[in-house]
């Protein structure tokens, strides 16, 4: 089975983001499954459209995923949903939950109308992408591991549930002031201040000396934990997509993935979440998910991608975290600047020769990319 995911830069400065392409075929190329996961920003997005019709020949996308509603993933979507033909929209749509929700109201002058609002204006770029994908009548499936009736194939959503969905909504920055009741509001921003007083630099490691701490229970923000965790299975090529996610949801996401027979520590291609940042992971939840820390000098098992802007570091990506990710045998590779390509073998000769890449120039043109950027 032929398969290429690659992940264009996003960001400037420290800021990051998440634009992934992807596509798949079980006929030796003859046809694709093409999806995006995340759109960066708006200037990403109109990266991704160019890279979809350069580099996949088509100007269809099967489904695009937004895992979260944070401006560095969802806005770029918006570009995507545009420009090119959307087959299906997998996001999250919390105005529509608002039942759900309300009973978690403290404020008496709050009505479901004013929550439902409350909730559109505080995540403009997903309600956003929501109104495109009605106006296109592009059908939006609620991304949900009990809710798995998207018929994209070889795809789950192990992530998140949708009783954890609504457990973090309740946690929104843009509604906490009246669900005070239920939610100890200050607790994010004390942890980020906490963050800030402790010095970020680089902590020099032995093999047998991990740095990297289990984070806190309150370290990732609601809207990051909300994240869609995504699992392909390619005849036994086993690929994460982990988007913001934090230690709880990742926890979560390996019992669903148990729960639908699937063994961990196997992976082929892992996503770091939220850039590489040390707020998202720890050595417990990657013992479980990826294994325990092996010998040093042994072969790389897996690759791991981390989507970081050119100057990142020291945060994105954390050192500790990337140590964390080789020690377990992983090969890291982060995008920081420059687009990265994984593929199984075959993909690069079925790009060559697809369709409309008759002119030789063109067909090396497309060979220069992929030999820059390729990683197996």
């Amino acid at each position: 089975m032929l398969y290429e995911i690659d992940f264009l830069p996003v960001g400037e400065g420290e800021s990051s983001g998440d634009a992934i392409c992807l596509r798949y075929s079980i006929d030796k190329g003859n046809s694709w499954v093409v999806g995006v996961i995340d759109g960066g920003t708006q200037t990403s997005g109109e990266a991704v459209c160019t890279h979809i019709r350069e580099y996949y020949g088509t100007e269809t996308i099967d489904f695009a995923v937004c895992t979260h509603p944070d401006q560095d993933h969802a806005s770029g979507l918006s570009v995507v949903m545009d420009e090119m033909t959307v087959n299906t929209l997998m996001m999250h749509c919390p105005w529509d939950y608002v039942d759900h929700l309300f009973e978690y109201v403290s404020d008496g002058r709050v009505t479901k109308e004013s929550l439902s609002q409350r909730l559109k204006d505080g995540l403009p770029y997903a309600f956003k992408l929501y109104e495109l994908a009605n106006e296109k009548g592009i059908p939006i499936h609620h991304a949900f591991s009990d809710n798995e009736n998207h018929g994209i194939p070889f795809l789950h959503t192990i992530g998140p549930s949708g009783n954890y969905y609504l457990e973090q909504v309740v946690n929104f920055r843009s509604i906490t002031d009246i669900t005070e009741d239920v939610v100890e509001k200050d607790a994010l921003l004390r942890s980020i201040m906490a963050a800030a007083r402790k010095a970020v630099n680089w902590i020099s490691e032995s093999w047998d000396d991990e740095k990297l701490v289990d984070p806190e229970d309150d370290a990732t923000s609601s809207e990051n934990n909300s994240s869609v965790i995504l699992f392909f299975d390619f005849n036994g090529k086993k690929l994460l997509f982990t988007g913001d996610a934090g230690v709880p949801a990742l926890e979560k996401a390996a019992d669903k993935l148990e729960t639908l027979g699937f063994s961990l520590q196997d992976f082929s291609f892992v996503q770091a979440p939220h850039h590489g940042s040390k707020r998202n992971t720890g050595p417990t939840i990657l013992n479980r998910l990826i294994g325990y820390p092996r010998q040093k000098d042994t072969d790389t098992i897996f690759t791991t991608f981390i989507s970081a802007s050119k100057e990142g570091e020291p945060k994105h990506p954390n050192k500790r975290v990337v140590n964390a990710f080789v020690r377990r045998g992983g090969k890291v590779i982060a995008t920081q600047g420059s687009t990265k390509c994984h593929y199984s073998n075959g993909v690069l000769i079925v790009t060559l020769i697809e369709p409309g890449l008759s002119d030789y120039f063109e067909q090396l043109e497309i060979f220069q990319h992929y030999f820059d950027q390729i990683v197996i």
